[in-house]
């Protein structure tokens, strides 16, 4: 009878196959994946990595919806405001342009309208997480001040370009409208008709009061139009975002596909495995115990 001189040498190879089988079956029920190692299945790792890319993306582009939504409604807040103050305003000038009134009456309403000036101003420079909503791109730059040489002038110092936000593959949305195109559009300027209304006031002159007012709530309009814009892009941006959240969803579904371990074939694996170890174990332990007669025999 010829004999194995290596037969020890097999019986610990089968033993470490028989251990390696059982420690990936532990692994697949442990990760509940079928691919812990790029080496364990190299095209589904190159899949998980590009899958993994579209979905950074995709998180990248929800943050930015968030957070140019907060934006939004900080903008649209702030028009409320001042849309608020405008029909105030308003509402003086038709009682100076009645005629009624007395100097000091309309110096008292002059004064209200002044301030009510004031806080369009400091409205018109809100800012959000360090950056003015009504410049345009200029975003760094405060878009109103009183003119240095004429106080009763607000220059506009941003421009007339908007942001863009990109809120997935090659889909971006603007991000604001500039002050230009809200607060002084040529048409409409709303310092400009609240200056007037002031000035007729302390002058007593009821026409020049009532052309004023007129002014004041064209502009009125003007900011509430403006109004709409931010209203529909967050619209705009909360249907995107349940897009956003579908394809995440859709993206984690086929990684599981491409990873994920059938949890009841997996443990039936690793009983299997672990029998099989066993097993092998055991006939080793015989077969070290057989003398070398008994193979000659």
């Amino acid at each position: 009878m010829r004999v194995n001189p290596n037969f020890a040498y097999d019986m610990v190879n089968l033993i470490n196959q028989a251990q390696t089988t059982e420690n990936n079956a532990a692994q697949e029920v442990s990760t509940g994946r079928t691919v812990n190692l790029p080496s364990d299945n190299p095209s589904s790792e190159a899949a998980m990595i590009a899958e993994n890319s579209r979905l950074a993306s995709v998180d990248q582009y929800t943050a930015n919806s968030d957070s140019l939504k907060d934006a939004l409604n900080t903008a649209s807040s702030t028009l409320s405001s001042v849309v608020s103050l405008l029909q105030r305003a308003v509402t003086l000038g038709t009682e100076g342009a009645n005629g009624t009134m007395n100097q000091t009456d309309l110096n008292s309403i002059s004064a209200e309208v002044s301030g009510i000036k004031s806080q369009v101003i400091s409205l018109a420079n809100t800012s959000y997480a360090g950056q003015y909503l009504f410049s345009g791109t200029a975003s760094s730059t405060a878009p109103y001040k009183v003119d240095s040489t004429d106080t009763t002038l607000v220059d506009y110092a941003g421009n007339s370009q908007q942001n863009e936000v990109q809120i997935g593959t090659g889909l971006s949305v603007k991000a604001n409208l500039p002050g230009s195109s809200i607060f002084t559009q040529s048409d409409s300027n709303v310092f400009t008709a609240l200056q007037s209304m002031v000035t007729a006031l302390d002058n007593g002159d009821a026409t020049a009061v009532g052309t004023a007012t007129n002014a004041v709530s064209t502009a009125l309009n003007a900011i509430s139009t403006a109004q709409v814009f931010y209203g529909n892009t967050v619209n705009e941006l909360t249907s995107n975002e349940t897009f956003l959240s579908e394809e995440k969803v859709n993206i984690t579904t086929y990684q599981d596909t491409l990873v994920a371990a059938d949890t009841a074939t997996a443990a039936t694996d690793l009983t299997q495995s672990n029998t099989a170890l066993t097993a092998t174990i055991e006939a080793a332990a015989k077969i070290s115990q057989v003398s070398l007669l008994d193979y000659l025999k």
